[in-house]
């Protein structure tokens, strides 16, 4: 039977955090005769009936389709092993998907993960999602940019202030909610003789990303 102390953990849809402003996930569309799509509530229903393997595999459907608080519940089933063999590797992921997702209950669980992760699995963890970004930055979409940056800060072993700086100046020009703030408190972090070498490195990874193809032919307008 499940404790209810753990029960009371698993959240239906959760209010983002204010600050960066949380993305809308879109439901895909069904198809003619197509099975339908789990929902969170079912996942939810399925854990308090002790079918935990079921609930696992819906929050897993749920949680890759960007939905956050499948990704918090996933989360949690990984840290715990219920419904799917004990993973830290895993919790730590999809706690990190639904912390840069605007849930603010998923912060609590990194920090009882992350302080006894080995260095290198954070690192492999960031790349992971840096590469689940890569399609929204490539987009266009500063908050995928913001999101990126919170990686180089609090999720590698060493922080990247220069790299994080980059990615906040193009999100904050691209005009993302609170990524001005960012940019200039991570701006502070570094040391002014570095300042200008960061702003070089931003146009440099702006210059990457518009001869990539970016969208966002009004930004790559502007370089010098």
């Amino acid at each position: 039977m499940m404790r209810p102390a753990f029960l009371a953990l698993l959240l239906l849809p959760t209010p983002a955090l204010s600050a960066p402003e949380a993305a809308p996930t879109a439901a895909p569309a069904a198809s003619a005769g197509a099975a339908a799509s789990p929902t969170l509530a079912a996942a939810i229903a399925a854990l308090r009936d002790d079918r935990a393997p079921e609930a696992a595999q819906m929050f897993l459907t749920l949680a890759r389709s960007g939905a956050p608080d499948a990704q918090f519940n996933l989360a949690l089933l990984y840290a715990k092993g219920i419904g799917v063999p004990q993973n830290d590797r895993e919790a730590l992921y999809w706690g990190w998907r639904a912390r840069l997702a605007g849930i603010p209950a998923a912060i609590a669980l990194i920090d009882s993960l992350q302080p006894t992760a080995p260095e290198d699995l954070r690192i492999d963890i960031a790349a992971r999602i840096a590469a689940d970004l890569d399609p929204r930055i490539a987009a266009g979409e500063g908050r995928a940019m913001l999101e990126r940056s919170v990686l180089l800060l609090d999720l590698l072993p060493d922080p990247d202030l220069q790299g994080a700086y980059v990615w906040q100046a193009l999100s904050a020009a691209l005009g993302t909610p609170n990524a001005p703030a960012a940019r200039d408190a991570t701006l502070a972090r570094i040391d002014p003789k570095d300042r200008i070498a960061a702003q070089d490195a931003t146009l440099a990874q702006l210059r990457d990303l518009c001869a990539a193809g970016i969208d966002a032919p009004a930004l790559c307008a502007t370089l010098p």
